[in-house]
């Protein structure tokens, strides 16, 4: 090749360069190309931090967001597994949230948690009212929380969350409050659940199956059936569960 093609050659390659940094620069200032219209989906409800985290992308030009910024933003929320952005011309977001497959919240008193990767993370406050009044909620210990948060959770606590999870699947009607105490992080622990329509708590005592579970609860119920003034009186029957036996303990007094 002589020096002349080489010469031109090089020519035709910065020229190139400068229109495609030309083009480039241009379209990151065209107002056709300003966020004018954001779909979401893949999520029936979606959280109103995501919602606020979206909406800042509007009359920003699709050329200078940071599309991994925002993903990783949204991503960072617990309530979301995966969250996808696609384009159509000109400036027309479409997000996919894919979302996290967890049923059950933690509520330590203060906060509201949603495991994610074996670690419980909490929900923002503008998330936690809404969520909090749709999913099931187990009642746990600050300490728990933060072993686990350090240490992740051990797999004897996602048993007791799955469990937790199918039993409310059949009788939330009847469950007013779950609360799960294990102050070792190891082992069973136990299971508290209120049924106020029954006027009784039902002590979860060692591993059972959420049949097993669902069947005391209609157990607890057909008692109630047979003895309807008992489900007014003042303080709440208590019934202990254990792997091979079901025991009625005196009445509690509320408190």
């Amino acid at each position: 090749m002589s020096e002349r093609r080489v010469y031109l050659s090089i020519v035709v390659l910065i020229g190139l360069a400068l229109v495609v940094v030309t083009v480039s620069y241009a379209l990151r200032y065209m107002d056709a190309f300003a966020v004018d219209r954001i779909t979401v989906v893949g999520m029936e409800r979606i959280p109103d931090s995501v919602s606020r985290i979206l909406a800042a992308c509007y009359g920003v030009n699709r050329f200078r967001l940071d599309v991994d910024a925002l993903v990783s933003s949204v991503e960072e929320n617990p309530l979301v597994d995966q969250c996808i952005v696609s384009w159509s011309l000109p400036a027309h977001m479409e997000v996919t949230l894919i979302p996290s497959d967890e049923k059950c919240l933690l509520y330590d008193g203060e906060k509201y948690y949603l495991m994610d990767e074996g670690r419980p993370v909490a929900l923002s406050g503008e998330d936690s009212a809404a969520y909090a009044a749709e999913m099931c909620t187990v009642d746990v210990s600050t300490s728990l929380i933060g072993y686990m948060q350090r240490y992740s959770s051990p797999s004897s606590f996602d048993q007791v969350l799955d469990l937790i999870e199918r039993v409310n699947e059949t009788s939330s009607w009847l469950i007013t409050r779950i609360k799960y105490d294990n102050n070792t992080t190891s082992g069973f622990g136990q299971i508290v659940l209120t049924l106020e329509p029954l006027n009784s708590r039902l002590y979860v005592r060692e591993r059972v199956s959420a049949q097993r579970i669902g069947d005391s609860i209609r157990v607890i119920q057909a008692s109630i059936e047979d003895d309807p003034a008992g489900a007014l009186r003042i303080g709440m029957r208590r019934w202990d569960l254990y792997s091979d036996a079901l025991v009625r303990r005196d009445v509690e007094k509320d408190g």
